[in-house]
C-alpha cells in the first residue's frame, strides 16, 4: 500500500477510522484498488499538512442521511461540529434541518443522493436560508478521501485571485483575474498547470464534456463498467473515450486537473444516482472527487441553458472572498431569475470554504436581472384558422430569431417554406372572408399539410435537427401562468411539473413537461393531446426498437418518429413520417449496427396538425450486444 504522507493513516474499517481520530490522526479507508490508492497518496503528498478540528464554523452542522450515519459521525468528528441524522421521509420538513440560517454538510453514499432526494432536500434548506454542501464518493473510501482533503490546512489567498476559464462551447481559454480584464491563454498550458479554481462550460453529460481537442471523460479505472459490475464492451478505456471512437481527441479525467475548485457547468454535470443517467460508472463528478479538487460544483440539471455568463459570476464571487455555499446559493437565484424551479446547482464539498480572502475592493457580483417584462397586449379574440395561422408566424419567427443568433443554412430553407405555404393559406382564408368559396378550407388544409411536412423535415434536413431550437421558438411568445404536479420521470423517476403557458398575443395556450434530469419531455398547445408513446428498455446496435404509439380518434395529420443519437453526428440512427391515423401504431427502427456510440439517446416524436405543433422526447440507453454462450450439437 503506498505510503501517506505524516498525518494521515490508512485504514481498513470505519471502526478503525475513528479509533485514528481519536489518536489525532486522519483516517483515508483503504480502497479495493491499487491504481486508486496510489493516486490518493500521490494527491495528498500535493496538500498540505491536515488537522482536525476542536469546533468548527459558528452555526455550521454536518447531517447525515438515514443508514449514513457510520459515516456522517466520522466526518463531524474530524471537523468539530454538531451532527445529527435526516430520515429522508423528513426531507421537506423544516424542523428536522434545525435552526435557520448556517450551513449544512449532508454526507451519504453518491447512490443515496438522487435527485428525488436532492431537489426537496435542496428547496428545504433554501427556504431555511441554510448553505448546502454534500460530502459524497462512490464508497465509504471515496467519501473518507473527500473528508480529509478538506482537512488539509489551506490557508485563504491573498493577492489577486486567479480563475481559469475552459469554454469548449467557443474553443477558447481565459485567465479570469480579479480587476482586471480577461485574459487569453491555451488550454494545454491551463491543464498542465496548478490553479485555485477552474471553471468548464462545455456541452455534454454527466460522463464527459467536449472541450475540442479534448474529451473530458469521467472513467475513473482501467475501463467502463456496467450495472452489473463487468466491462461493459466498448465503452471507455483510459486511452480511448467511446464518444470519439476514431480517437481524433485525447481524453482527460477530471481527477487529473490539479484545481482546488472544480466548476463544471455541463448539463447534468453533477450527477450521482445510478439510475439517472447512462447504465456505467462514468462520472465527471464523482471522478473529480477522487482527485485534486477539495469540492466540484455545477449544474444539477439538464435543462438549463447556460452560457459563459454562469462561470464568470462564479469566478467574480470566488474572487470577492464568497463562501462556496454562498455561490451556489447565487447560481440558483440566478437560475430562478432565468425561469427555473428549485436548484440549479450543487456543492460536492464544505459550504464554509472560501479559496480567497474577502476584498472589500471586490463587489459581490448578483445574479443577472430579469428581462424587463413584456406589456400585456390587447388578447383580441381570434378563433379557428386565423388563430392557427397566427401560432404558425409565431413558430416561425421564433425560428427566425434563432438564426439570426446563429446562421443555418438548412434550417433557413426549411423555415422559408413553412413561411410560403403559411401565407398561401392566410390569402386564401382572407379572400373567404370577402367572398367566400365552398372548396375555401379544403385549399387551406392542404396548406397545413405542406407546412406540417416542413416542420417534419426540420428534424432530417438540418445536422441536428434543431429539436431545442423548435422548442424555445414554440413558445418564445408565451409566458409561464402556473405549474401543477406531474407524473415522476419514466426513466430516471425524477421528480417533474407541468408548465402551463398563456400569450399576450392571444396565441393558443401550450403546455410543458420537463425533467430535471433528462430535458424537455413534452412540449404542446392545449388543442393536441399528449401522444401515448410505449418504447423499449434500451437501444441495440443493428437491431429493430419497437416505438408503439396510440392516437386518439379525433387525432389527424403527420408525425415524425427519430431516434437520435446524443452525439454531433449528422442525421438521425433512423426515423419514419406518416399521416396520423386512429389507433395504435407500431413503428421498428434500427439503429446502426456500426459507428453509434454507447450512449444515452432520444427519441423525438413530433405531431404537425394544421398549424399545430407538439414535440415529445424520450431518453432510451444504447447497449452494447448481448452475448450468448452455448454449444451446438
Amino acid at each position: 500500500m503506498p505510503h501517506l504522507p505524516a498525518g494521515y493513516r490508512w485504514a481498513s474499517t470505519l471502526t478503525e477510522a475513528a479509533r485514528l481520530l481519536d489518536e489525532a490522526t486522519v483516517p483515508v479507508l483503504r480502497p479495493d484498488d491499487t491504481g486508486r490508492a496510489e493516486r490518493w497518496a500521490d494527491i495528498l503528498h500535493t496538500y498540505p499538512a491536515p488537522g482536525l478540528f476542536s469546533s468548527g464554523p459558528p452555526h455550521a452542522a454536518v447531517v447525515s442521511l438515514a443508514g449514513h450515519e457510520d459515516l456522517g459521525e466520522l466526518v463531524a468528528r474530524a471537523l468539530g461540529r454538531p451532527h445529527h441524522v435526516l430520515d429522508p421521509a423528513q426531507l421537506q420538513d423544516a424542523a428536522a434541518l434545525g435552526p435557520d440560517g448556517g450551513s449544512v454538510l449532508v454526507v451519504a453514499r453518491s447512490r443515496a443522493l438522487t435527485l428525488s432526494v436532492l431537489m426537496p432536500l435542496l428547496d428545504a434548506l433554501a427556504r431555511q436560508n441554510t448553505l448546502a454542501g454534500f460530502l459524497t464518493g462512490r464508497d465509504d473510501a471515496a467519501c473518507t478521501f473527500a473528508a480529509a482533503k478538506l482537512l488539509a490546512a489551506h490557508p485563504a489567498q491573498t493577492g489577486p485571485a486567479r480563475t481559469a476559464f475552459l469554454d469548449g462551447t467557443t474553443g477558447l481559454t481565459h485567465l479570469l483575474t480579479a480587476g482586471h480584464p480577461d485574459q487569453r491563454s491555451n488550454q494545454a498550458d491551463v491543464l498542465a498547470g496548478a490553479w485555485d479554481s477552474v471553471l468548464v462550460d462545455a456541452h455534454g453529460s454527466a460522463a464527459h464534456a467536449s472541450l475540442g481537442t479534448v474529451t473530458l471523460c469521467g472513467l475513473s479505472g482501467p475501463a467502463e463498467h456496467g450495472p452489473d459490475g463487468t466491462p461493459l464492451a466498448g465503452g471507455c478505456t483510459p486511452t480511448a473515450c467511446k464518444t470519439d471512437p476514431a480517437r481524433r481527441t485525447r481524453p482527460l479525467a477530471p481527477h487529473d486537473l490539479r484545481a482546488r475548485v472544480l466548476g463544471l457547468f455541463v448539463c447534468n454535470a453533477i450527477t450521482l444516482g445510478e439510475a439517472e443517467q447512462y447504465p456505467s460508472d462514468v462520472n465527471l463528478a464523482l471522478d473529480a472527487v477522487e482527485g485534486h479538487p477539495q469540492a466540484v460544483l455545477g449544474l444539477l440539471r439538464g435543462d438549463l441553458d447556460t452560457s459563459g455568463h454562469e462561470p464568470r459570476l462564479t469566478a467574480a464571487s470566488l474572487h470577492s472572498g464568497a463562501r462556496l455555499g454562498e455561490i451556489t446559493a447565487l447560481l440558483d437565484t440566478d437560475g430562478h431569475r432565468r425561469g427555473i424551479r428549485g436548484p440549479s446547482a450543487i456543492l460536492l464539498g464544505d459550504p464554509e470554504q472560501q479559496l480567497h480572502e474577502p476584498d472589500t475592493t471586490l463587489a459581490a457580483p448578483a445574479p443577472a436581472a430579469p428581462a424587463s417584462g413584456r406589456p400585456l397586449a390587447d388578447a383580441e379574440a381570434l378563433s379557428g384558422w386565423r388563430v392557427r395561422l397566427a401560432d404558425a408566424e409565431a413558430l416561425e419567427q421564433g425560428l427566425y430569431a434563432s438564426l439570426d443568433r446563429r446562421p443555418d443554412a438548412d434550417l433557413s430553407a426549411c423555415v422559408k417554406e413553412m413561411t410560403s405555404y403559411r401565407q398561401t393559406a392566410l390569402e386564401t382564408l382572407l379572400a373567404a372572408a370577402r367572398a367566400p368559396d365552398e372548396r375555401w378550407e379544403e385549399r387551406v388544409e392542404e396548406q397545413s399539410l405542406q407546412w406540417g411536412r416542413a416542420v417534419l423535415g426540420i428534424l432530417s434536413r438540418t445536422r441536428g435537427g434543431a429539436f431545442s431550437r423548435q422548442l424555445t421558438a414554440a413558445r418564445t411568445h408565451h409566458r409561464t401562468s402556473h405549474w401543477a404536479p406531474a407524473p415522476a420521470c419514466g426513466y430516471c423517476r425524477a421528480p417533474r411539473e407541468f408548465e402551463h403557458l398563456t400569450s399576450p398575443l392571444g396565441l393558443t395556450d401550450r403546455r410543458t413537461l420537463r425533467c430535471p434530469k433528462c430535458g424537455p419531455a413534452l412540449s404542446l398547445p392545449t388543442t393536441l393531446d399528449p401522444l401515448d408513446i410505449t418504447v423499449p428498455p434500451a437501444l441495440r446496435p443493428g437491431q429493430p426498437a419497437e416505438i408503439h404509439i396510440t392516437f386518439p380518434e379525433e387525432a389527424r395529420g403527420l408525425v415524425a418518429v427519430h431516434l437520435r443519437p446524443r452525439s454531433t453526428r449528422r442525421g438521425s440512427y433512423d426515423h419514419a413520417d406518416l399521416p396520423v391515423a386512429p389507433g395504435r401504431h407500431t413503428i421498428a427502427l434500427t439503429p446502426p449496427s456500426t459507428d453509434t456510440h454507447l450512449e444515452l439517446d432520444r427519441l423525438w416524436v413530433v405531431h404537425a396538425d394544421r398549424f399545430h405543433v407538439a414535440y415529445h422526447q424520450q431518453r432510451l440507453p444504447l447497449l452494447p450486444h448481448t452475448r450468448t454462450t452455448g454449444h451446438q450439437q
